[in-house]
């Protein structure tokens, strides 16, 4: 019994390995300070707002709601397009990094999800001083 216990759990440790070897893990951006990365103006940066149980992306006055506001967000200039390395272009939001703890990771996900299997990066901002 536990000789077949454990070579079940090796065998699930080795798919979970195989399984993590197949996934892009995050990249540190290595770009010079120049880059159209590290320079984005303040009004392209929005804030995560949330109000009662949903969850909204605020720049300025505007909210736009990530599930149902992508073409709004477009129109209105909040999603970025980024030359990609394999020369594809890239769509980014930028997102201002708080320490507020008011969204959960799970609602971050579940508000993101759909922005994400349209193709559109989520990346986090730090304000920097002149």
């Amino acid at each position: 019994m536990i000789m077949i216990f454990c070579f079940m759990l090796m065998m699930a440790t080795h798919e979970i390995v195989q399984g993590v070897k197949g996934q892009d893990s995050p990249v540190k951006q290595e770009a010079a300070a120049g880059s159209s990365l590290a320079h984005v103006n303040v009004e392209g940066i929005g804030r995560l707002l949330k109000q009662g149980n949903d969850i909204f992306i605020a720049y300025g006055d505007h909210h736009y709601s990530p599930k149902t506001d992508l073409e709004a967000m477009r129109a209105d200039g909040r999603v970025m397009t980024l030359p990609g390395k394999d020369g594809k272009d890239k769509q980014v939001l930028y997102i201002e990094e708080t320490s507020d703890q008011q969204v959960l990771l799970t609602e971050y996900l579940e508000a993101f999800g759909y922005l994400s299997r349209q193709g559109i990066g989520v990346a986090f901002a730090e304000r920097a001083e002149k």
